[in-house]
């Protein structure tokens, strides 16, 4: 089981592009989204989106669940708790 910092630093590398960024916050905001409206969301090719999405979900920032022939991609709230706790201690060490 990789450690807590690991966890962390996969997390950082996967938001460290503009395209990621943008595709977790449009799920975030849109609650749930299956992968053929996140092509929607992003203007990208099918393998590049593909790409994308499996960063995020290997990660721990989106879950992906199969429903039939669907997936359907949610914000994972516990690792987004992790990362922000993360960044709240980093802001309370500088202080």
């Amino acid at each position: 089981m990789p450690s807590s910092e690991d966890r962390l630093v996969k997390i950082i590398k996967a938001l460290a592009d503009p395209t990621r960024i943008h595709l977790l916050r449009e799920i975030a905001r849109r609650k749930q989204v299956t992968c053929t409206e996140v092509g929607e969301i992003a203007d990208l090719a099918q393998p590049t989106m593909s790409h994308h999405i499996k960063l995020l979900v290997d990660a721990g920032l989106v879950n992906a669940e199969k429903d039939g022939r669907y997936t359907i991609l949610s914000v994972n709230k516990d690792s987004m708790e992790d990362l922000s706790v993360f960044v709240k201690k980093l802001m309370s060490s500088a202080a």
